[in-house]
This record gives structure tokens, C-alpha cells and sequence, in this order.
């Protein structure tokens, strides 16, 4: 019989320092480089969509586009962790302008209910935990439940659940204020981008490659992601209620960006950058206890066969 794991602690102690030491290396070229990356992928989908338009390629440009609005969230997340760049004001400037704002995403109220998410992971302290009390949440979940879940997320209403999880509105300390010049900063910045659009004559393409894929598809994957991250798993501790789900290219190109989907390694080492997560599972995997105590899905569809019943 395999000896149980209680939390990340103890997991942290079966690898030697020198073993992570490399991994926990920030590269400002592949951080700051990531965000460009996607920016420059959503202008260009968006000029091909117009040069070459059809349906059927708008479509596609909603699911592309859209995973990259939700790759800029997560680039966001990384921010929180000081995983952009090692310098400081690089890293949180860069993840509010060109990540948070335009998702409507405050990084600086974000960071705090991030960290306490870290702190009290699935206890009734962590912000995450206390947000899935909504039935909504609740796995496993039958079938024409999770359909009717998606379907939600699909038709644009979910952002407002997202915009209400994202903050955070529900932890029992709440955060300070934030400060008059940053609000001012923050308006100013949707101003200008609204004027500068409408003024161009480019409003409607605001429309089409900025909200319809936002609240479509950026949603629905963003549920779909979050799900694998800490649902439906049972006969751990809570710090170690946390799914790691190996996948393919296309699920890491529309589904889960970022290499997030590989969530035991960074709750148990939340300083690696993502870029280092997939080479963490291989550590993880080279001890045959550390591999035997985490939940590791091999795919989404696994995810959602544990998390789905058909009742």
C-alpha cells in the first residue's frame, strides 16, 4: 500500500531544491514576449477573417480569437505570481494594459483574491471554494445540468458570473480601495480605446473580434478550464484537491492556454512559470509516490466522464 500525502509540503521535500532550481528561472523575453504573441495572433486573425470573410470563418475566428482573449487572462494570472517579468513594475504595467483592462479585469483586485486562493486552497477561507456553493458548481453534476451550464456561457451571460468570480467581492476580508489614480488610469484606457475605434470608423470590428469571441467562447473555455482545475475529486486533503490534465495541441491552442491545465504543479510551486509547468510533470512523475498521490487526467474528455454523470 502507497504511503498518502497530506499537502504540498510533503511533496516538496521528496525533490531536491536543485532539482527546481531551474524551473523557477524567470525569462522576460518568453513572459513579456507571450503577451505580444497573442495580440499579434488576434490582429492577425482578425485582418484575415476581413480579407477573406465567411461564415464559416468567422466562426473559427470567434474559437481562436476568443482562446487568446482567454490566454491574455492567464498571462494575468502569471503577473499575480511575478511570473512576467522579474522586474516589478514591468510585470504588473504590462499584465493591467495589455491583459487585465481588456478583459474588463482589474489585476491589482485579482492578485488579492489569487493569493488568499493559494493561502486556503478548497477550505471555506478560499475565495474559489466559497464561489462554488452555487449549484452550478456542484460536481458531479448530471448531464442536462452541465449542458444547461454551458449553454449559459455560450450565449454571453456568463461574463457576469465571471466578472463576479474574478473579483473579490466574495472573500470574507476585503481588499483596499483602489487608489483615484488608478481608476483614472483605468477609464482613461476605455475611453481612448472606444473613441479610437468609433472615430476610425472600426466600431463593428470591435464588435466581432472583441466582444462576440469575449463572451462566447473565451467564456465557455474558461468554465471548461476551471472545472479540470478542482472539481470532482474526492479522498484527498484539501490542499491536494487539485487536477493536473495532460492534453494535445488543440486543446492547448482553444481550450486550456498557457500550460495552466497542468494545476498540481503550480499550486505545489506556484513561483515556476507556465513555460516550466510541462517539464515539472516530468520531475513529478520520476517519483513514483509523488506521481501515485495527484490527480492526473489524461485528457479533457477524462475531466468531464469523473465530473459528468449521466443521471
Amino acid at each position: 500500500m502507497s504511503m498518502i500525502l497530506q499537502d504540498k509540503k510533503e511533496i516538496r521535500k521528496l525533490i531536491p531544491n536543485e532539482q527546481t532550481k531551474s524551473l523557477h528561472r524567470i525569462n522576460d523575453f518568453k513572459g513579456i514576449g507571450s503577451i505580444f504573441l497573442e495580440w499579434g495572433s488576434i490582429f492577425a486573425c482578425a485582418w484575415l477573417c476581413e480579407r477573406y470573410f465567411s461564415w464559416y470563418f468567422y466562426l473559427f475566428t470567434v474559437i481562436f480569437i476568443g482562446a487568446r482573449y482567454l490566454a491574455l487572462g492567464l498571462i494575468m494570472h502569471e503577473s499575480v505570481h511575478q511570473l512576467i517579468s522579474k522586474n516589478k513594475f514591468l510585470n504588473d504595467w504590462l499584465s493591467e494594459i495589455f491583459c487585465s483592462w481588456p478583459l474588463i479585469i482589474s489585476m491589482r483586485s485579482y492578485r488579492v483574491k489569487h493569493l488568499a486562493h493559494h493561502a486556503r486552497l478548497n477550505t471555506e477561507e478560499d475565495p474559489d471554494f466559497i464561489a462554488k456553493f452555487d449549484p452550478h458548481w456542484r460536481f458531479p453534476m448530471n448531464k442536462k445540468q452541465f449542458f444547461k451550464v454551458l449553454a449559459i456561457q455560450l450565449s454571453g451571460l456568463g461574463v457576469f458570473e465571471t466578472f463576479r468570480v474574478m473579483s473579490s467581492a466574495q472573500m470574507k476580508t476585503k481588499k483596499d480601495k483602489a487608489p483615484r489614480w488608478y481608476t483614472f488610469l483605468r477609464i482613461t484606457f476605455y475611453l481612448s480605446v472606444l473613441t479610437g475605434f468609433i472615430f476610425t470608423g472600426n466600431g463593428m470590428s470591435l464588435v466581432l473580434y472583441w466582444l462576440i469571441p469575449f463572451v462566447t467562447w473565451t467564456q465557455i473555455a474558461n468554465r471548461l478550464r476551471r472545472i479540470a482545475e478542482h472539481s470532482g475529486i474526492e479522498n484527498k486533503s484539501a490542499d491536494l484537491q487539485t487536477r493536473t490534465t495532460t492534453h494535445g495541441l488543440l486543446a492547448r491552442i482553444f481550450l486550456a492556454p498557457k500550460f495552466i491545465s497542468y494545476h498540481n504543479e503550480h499550486h505545489i510551486y506556484p513561483g515556476i512559470p507556465c513555460y516550466n509547468l510541462r517539464a515539472t510533470h516530468r520531475v513529478f512523475n520520476e517519483n513514483e509516490l509523488i506521481k501515485q498521490n495527484l490527480h492526473v487526467s489524461k485528457s479533457y474528455f477524462d475531466v468531464y466522464k469523473e465530473c459528468v454523470t449521466k443521471d
